[in-house]
């Protein structure tokens, strides 16, 4: 062979290695992290114990949970034995029932450490007993070891146990499991999600993206930040990989679309969902949503997101018919309270309800949809079936003090044993989001039954607007009902661009309204009926969608206006400083909609503002009807439009809202009353004057 062959055949070898063992190396784990824990964290907080005669063993549990293993465990104890500790007492160490180490203790040398190897082998995931002993040494004069009066102190604040940890990729993936894979994949508060779109680019793949998103944000309290990808046939972006770790990423596509890596051996026949490792990152995991048709990945996507606590067994969801499982399921949260529906607490809470331990505090947390109104006079009704128990000390029958989101309610004597009680709640002490109804006893103790119900009272869709604080925390004025039947979400970039900064943002709605939202839809057009969640940019969002708006894009800049007692006042002012997006809650082009439009100044910042907006700072600082980026990612806000009512006109119960807001029409109402009766009054006096003077003259 020649040099030159030589050489070839060597940059052949070597250019193949480096394609074959590329994805290798990126999909190793990442190395394992040092962890260190005091003991008073696997002894529920408890600082020190004592072992002595009758208490010689402390036992200890170490919990590893799934998806880990714990390398290079090593424990040091810090301990304090006592002056009457017999010479040869010793101090072990036992994990898993076996001895591990042992140190001698020296009653001259009280104060000690000592570090030992749990064991050469890594820890699985599971929970693991860990014992410290202690084994008396014979007492002088050769009485029995058992009668000495000695004792060993372990500090458990001070002793910790630390090993490497080790993220291990999931063995068999379970859709049971995809709750703790959320969980592992957030990061302080944040789930990074990231999305790959294939296929051709349509609303109905668009609305199953929202429904996949909708899934995992009502499986996580983080909020989650979409990055959406797409392959060439899509929009022209290459595939991106997501980074090594841990990771939930998803995957939507028509079955023929989508890389065989990513399909089973088994054929797709109809709406499916999958769980898969993903191939370019070992301790990935994809959720795919497939079918024959985009319809049917909308419809796969929809059962996924309805379906949070029924789900199958294994890696493969199948979605048999359109009807399976989206007829019986609830599109509203588990804890929430509609208008007029009982409710017990069992199906509130679930088996966190059924309270058979008494306690001298009752807590009842529900959620409640925003914009609703009911009369002053309406009032939550309450069934209980408490079990109650007296204090020895006490001869009277216990107090039961109610409170609904800190404010007192009532209180009322309670019968001991099991009894039915019945009270109220007005519904000016609940608010739109979470509530809380508290049971405070003096004198004994309860237990709420979970047969237990309670009830709103028949209530109207009436609110003052704009009011974002309203938006961030129950998802109104655009999600009034528990399906977003009368939403849409616009994309005005089209395709792709700013699909990653919408879904985001439909994420932290589902969160906030607690529903998938079914029945929302996409559009890459301007709507022209229902609410609005518009997102786009200065340049994609035409002035007109915000003519009602406090603020508008014109000329590459922005024009603001304020309100006064007349209503909203000419242009005030314009700049061409834009911030780096604005969030403005403004009613829309046509009459009776509202509009939440997210807006950024260019089509680069869309995803990242997005994701600084989802943020919980900076969502739950949200108010008024406009907010903004700063430089720093922060969002303040402030209302610099007018107020509106929201609501249909066609009903009695619009004047009763308006009189209830306004109570000042109260007294013009009245004035306007007197002067009636006054004007009345005095006509009838003139006619009766006039008739005196006719019979006078006859």
């Amino acid at each position: 062979m020649t040099s030159k062959n030589y050489r070839n055949a060597l940059l052949f070898i070597g250019l193949w290695w480096g394609l074959v063992s590329a994805p290798t190396a990126m999909a190793q784990p990442p190395a394992p992290a040092l962890v260190t824990l005091p003991l008073a964290a696997l002894a529920q907080g408890k600082k020190v114990t004592v072992l002595q005669q009758g208490h010689p063993d402390s036992d200890l549990s170490w919990t590893i949970e799934p998806h880990y293993a714990a390398q290079q465990a090593k424990l040091q104890v810090r301990y304090l034995t006592s002056p009457a500790t017999p010479p040869g007492s010793q101090l072990l160490v036992a994990m898993d029932g076996q001895i591990v180490g042992a140190v001698t203790l020296n009653p001259e040398l009280p104060r000690g450490s000592f570090t030992v190897l749990l064991g050469h082998q890594a820890f699985a995931a599971g929970v693991h007993h860990l014992v410290l002993r202690l084994m008396p040494g014979p007492v002088a004069g050769g009485g029995p070891a058992a009668a000495t009066s000695a004792w060993t102190q372990i500090d458990f604040t001070a002793s910790q146990l630390s090993y490497a940890q080790q993220v291990i990729p999931w063995r068999h993936l379970d859709f049971s499991h995809l709750p703790g894979m959320l969980q592992e994949s957030a990061q302080q508060g944040s789930l990074p999600l990231p999305m790959q779109f294939y296929g051709v680019a349509n609303t109905t793949l668009l609305r199953a993206g929202q429904e996949a998103v909708a899934g995992v944000a009502l499986r996580s309290p983080a909020a989650v930040k979409v990055d959406a990808h797409a392959t060439a046939s899509l929009a022209g972006a290459a595939p991106q990989q997501a980074a090594n770790g841990l990771r939930v990423s998803a995957a939507l596509g028509v079955a023929s679309a989508i890389p065989p890596s990513l399909l089973p051996q088994t054929p797709i026949t109809g709406p499916t969902i999958l769980l898969e490792h993903d191939p370019d990152n070992a301790l990935g995991v994809t959720i795919l949503f497939t079918g024959k048709t985009d319809a049917e990945i909308l419809q796969a996507a929809q059962a996924f997101a309805v379906n949070r606590t029924v789900l199958p067994l294994g890696d493969r969801w199948n979605v048999v018919n359109e009807g399976d499982d989206l007829s019986d399921a609830s599109f509203g949260p588990k804890d929430a309270v509609y208008p007029g529906e009982p409710i017990t607490l069992h199906d509130l809470q679930g088996p966190a309800a059924a309270s058979t331990v008494p306690h001298s505090t009752a807590t009842i947390s529900f959620w409640m949809p925003g914009g609703l109104f009911a009369s002053r006079q309406s009032n939550l009704k309450m069934a209980l079936t408490m079990a109650t128990q007296s204090l020895q000390t006490s001869s009277d029958k216990p107090i039961i003090t109610v409170l609904a989101n800190h404010h007192w309610i009532s209180e009322w004597k309670l019968t001991p044993g099991v009894a039915n009680y019945q009270t109220t709640i007005p519904f000016t002490a609940l608010v739109a989001g979470d509530n809380r109804v508290t049971f405070h006893i003096v004198g004994g103790k309860v237990s709420v039954f979970p047969n237990s119900t309670i009830q709103l009272p028949a209530a109207h869709r009436y609110a003052v607007l704009p009011d974002l604080s309203l938006f961030q925390r129950t998802g109104f004025p655009l999600v009034a009902n528990g399906t977003g039947k009368h939403l849409s979400v616009w994309y005005a970039n089209g395709p792709l661009s700013d699909w990653s900064a919408g879904l985001t943002l439909f994420g932290r709605l589902a969160q906030a309204s607690h529903s998938p939202l079914p029945d929302a839809r996409a559009t890459f057009s301007m709507p022209t009926t229902r609410n609005v969640l518009a997102v786009g940019t200065a340049a994609s969002i035409p002035a007109q969608w915000l003519s009602a708006s406090p603020l508008v894009p014109k000329n590459m800049g922005i024009q603001w206006r304020v309100s006064t007692r007349h209503g909203t006042s000419p242009w005030l002012g314009a700049t061409n400083h834009l911030a780096p997006a604005y969030l403005i809650e403004s009613p829309t082009p046509y009459p009776g909609e509202v509009a939440v439009t997210f807006l950024a100044s260019s089509e680069a910042g869309l995803k990242t503002a997005a994701w600084h907006l989802v943020e919980m700072p900076n969502w739950n600082g949200l108010h008024g009807d406009l907010a903004w980026e700063t430089g720093s990612g922060t969002f303040p806000s402030t209302l610099v439009g007018s107020h509106f009512l929201y609501g249909s006109r066609n009903s009695g119960w619009f004047w009763i809202f308006l009189f209830s807001v306004k109570p000042w029409l109260w007294v013009l109402a009245g004035v306007a009353a007197v002067l009636f009766a006054a004007l009345v009054v005095w006509i009838y006096t003139l006619r009766k004057k006039a008739q005196w003077r006719a019979e006078e003259a006859v």
